[in-house]
């Protein structure tokens, strides 16, 4: 299966982790492998050690001599702490769309315990909870 491009290290790490033959599966593991790697971005900015380059691209604008001129546009967030949080949890929405059924089964809450009189002795608790 082939490697999608422009992947960093964390997302190839989750590509390859979880990636299958199942295409509509890849879709949401190859969104899953980009947000890693945009939220290791973000985090770089936050932490003071980088710049997010998500977009940039140029503009051709003609004068009215008819002359080029380029013009660069960038796009920034104002708010990287936030950003971060959003992506954080888009994330962790897909990753839980992609796990396993036996892991969400193991992480339901267990059913409560069946209350017991008050006058109950702590071996007859301990007893009714072996039963649960």
């Amino acid at each position: 299966m082939d490697v999608p491009p422009g992947l960093g290290e964390r997302g190839l790490s989750i590509w390859e982790a979880m990636a299958t033959e199942d295409v509509p599966r890849n879709a949401l593991v190859l969104e899953a492998a980009r947000l890693a790697d945009r939220l290791d971005e973000l985090d770089n900015i936050i932490q003071g050690k980088g710049v997010l380059n998500l977009m940039q691209f140029r503009v051709h604008l003609w004068e009215d001599d008819g002359e080029e001129r380029n013009v660069n546009v960038e796009v920034k967030f104002a708010a990287p702490l936030a950003e971060a949080r959003q992506q954080a949890i888009a994330l962790a929405n897909i990753l839980a769309k992609l796990s396993p059924a036996d892991s969400k089964a193991a992480a339901s809450p267990a059913p409560a315990p069946a209350t017991l009189p008050a006058n109950v002795s702590p071996l007859q608790r301990l007893m009714q909870k072996q039963k649960a």
